[in-house]
């Protein structure tokens, strides 16, 4: 497990780490609660601290603070966003109303991504993050992923800047019912078991039922997946 301390007027990460850069009481500061794949598999044993401090915290992953203060124009009236940049010297300077966080992970391996917490937002105080999530590479995604602060909002409450990324959000874990599913895909879809009678149900929702896969019939019999 890695605990990066980032400051937006210090870009040393392992400073940070260790406790040499304290950032004053008008700082902005965060933490970010990463697990490498290599930290649970126990058969990697090549995997060194270093290669997690440097590999993950360095340029490999980067992320994007989404204000939801006003719709932005120039971003089809989503909010505004902040300047990209990587996780070792993350700007944190502009925070309006801040309500989410595009995450990019350029690395060659999924993470375990836990909790991101800013510390002493202007107007906001403390802003937590709850991922815990797998990040895939960020060429599996069509867009993005995108995190959410645990603020929560009544539907007629919601911030317009933040309704777009919402609904888009809410698209990718519906699906569209079509296509293989693959390592990395999000979608909470759902079928029918192949080898196992329909006992109830609609059409629509038939019982009992499993996650969604959409691969091929596997070459010894139509009651089984092909599985690689």
């Amino acid at each position: 497990m890695i605990l990066g301390n980032l400051a937006s007027s210090v870009g040393n990460v392992v400073g940070d780490i260790t406790g040499l850069n304290k950032p004053s009481k008008n700082t902005t500061t965060g933490s970010v609660v990463i697990v490498k794949k290599n930290v649970l598999d126990f058969t990697a044993v090549h995997s060194t601290v270093a290669d997690s401090l440097f590999e993950l915290l360095g340029n490999q992953v980067s992320l994007q603070l989404v204000g939801a203060e006003n719709p932005d124009p120039a971003n089809e009236n989503g909010g505004k966003l902040g300047k990209l940049a990587a996780l070792e010297y993350w700007n944190l300077a502009y925070t309006p109303l801040l309500a989410a966080i595009i995450l990019r992970n350029n690395h060659t391996a999924e993470f375990f991504l836990k909790t991101i917490t800013l510390e002493n937002v202007t107007g906001e105080g403390r802003i937590h993050f709850v991922c815990n999530f797998w990040v895939y590479p960020d060429r599996r995604y069509k867009k993005p992923r995108i995190f959410f602060s645990n603020k929560t909002y009544l539907p007629h409450e919601k911030p317009a800047a933040l309704r777009e990324y919402r609904e888009e959000e809410l698209q990718v874990l519906r699906g569209d019912g079509t296509g293989q599913l693959k390592t990395g895909d999000r979608v909470y879809d759902y079928a029918y078991y192949l080898a196992r009678p329909v006992l109830g149900g609609s059409a629509q929702y038939p019982y009992p039922r499993r996650g969604r896969t959409s691969r091929p019939p596997s070459k010894t019999g139509s009651d089984y997946e092909e599985f690689k």
